[in-house]
């Protein structure tokens, strides 16, 4: 089953939501970036600390679609894998699942030393 892939599908869905929230109010989580990286942002105008919000409030956005469609593209995947899992296998799809395990079996095989 594809478990690593719905996960990695979820993960990203809730990054791309923490994002879109970051996008809708930049100024805040500037201020908590800055806090964390402890940086004391004093000497910025006005004007800059603007540019810098609308800049991570753009960024946040394109993050939000990209992750978004990331997400929504592991959860089809996902779906269709376990559709493909629960389907019946044609008589040649099992023949050949049955060649695979009869060919494992004999390279598992300790091998005898003749002499």
């Amino acid at each position: 089953m594809p478990i690593g892939l719905a996960i990695a599908s979820i993960i990203a869905l809730f990054i791309s939501f923490w994002a879109l929230n970051i996008a809708r109010d930049p100024r805040v989580w500037r201020l908590w970036w800055m806090d964390l990286l402890g940086v004391l942002d004093v000497d910025a105008d006005r004007e800059k600390r603007r540019s810098h919000e609308t800049q991570m409030s753009l960024i946040c956005y394109v993050l939000f679609v990209l992750l978004l469609a990331t997400s929504l593209s592991g959860a089809f995947w996902t779906l269709d894998l376990v559709r493909e899992y629960k389907r019946d296998k044609t008589p040649y799809e099992r023949e050949i699942e049955s060649s695979i395990r009869e060919i494992e079996k004999v390279k598992n095989q300790p091998q005898r030393i003749g002499r």
